[in-house]
């Protein structure tokens, strides 16, 4: 017998985001602590600067989106 799935697509979804987002920024400051022992401080700083606002406005969006989801979940 198939049970039915405990949360919502909508929330499904926000979550994996988040997880997807969370293994992209880890895989990022690895990527940016690799550069420093090769002497390339000054290219990981612009690298951060330059990328930060789109992690940000990625987080803001995704945990909008899930608190829509949270909203669209206890509707029920």
């Amino acid at each position: 017998m198939m049970q039915k799935p405990r949360h919502t697509l909508l929330f499904r979804m926000a979550y994996d985001g988040l997880k997807l987002l969370a293994l992209l920024l880890a895989g990022f400051i690895c990527a940016c602590l690799f550069l420093l022992p090769f002497g390339a401080g000054p290219q990981a700083t612009v690298l951060v600067e330059t990328v930060m606002p789109f992690f940000a406005k990625l987080t803001v969006s995704l945990l909008s989106f899930l608190a829509i989801a949270v909203i669209f979940e206890s509707l029920e």
